[in-house]
């Protein structure tokens, strides 16, 4: 139990540093603002670190699954909120098809 509390909190860890390299990435121009490649590079380093913790007691699906989608759910919810690009009704309603999915996912690949 206190194994997978420790997997799911790096897991939760790695995705942040997605989401961070992801928003580095767009401002790096791609990769010629050398300030925001070199974050994003740094944070895709941490994320993928703890990315393999993570899977030391997570099985492999459930953490890749639940670490892009969170990757995905963080970067469309900060692009919603700092910038013009505005989630439709149908953007929301797959967002939470995605936390849905991550959830299933996690229930059906319980040991």
């Amino acid at each position: 139990m206190e194994a997978d509390l420790l997997a799911y909190t790096y897991l939760i860890i790695a995705s942040l540093f997605e989401v961070l390299w992801v928003l580095f990435l767009g401002k790096s121009i791609g990769f010629t603002a050398w300030r925001p490649s070199a974050l994003a590079v740094f944070c895709m380093m941490l994320s993928l670190f703890f990315l393999a913790k993570a899977t030391k007691d997570l099985p492999l699906a459930t953490a890749y699954g639940t670490w892009v989608g969170l990757g995905i759910l963080g970067t469309a919810l900060l692009q919603h909120s700092y910038s013009n690009n505005q989630l439709t009704t149908q953007s929301w309603f797959c967002l939470i098809m995605l936390v849905l999915s991550i959830i299933g996912l996690h229930i059906s690949m319980q040991r």
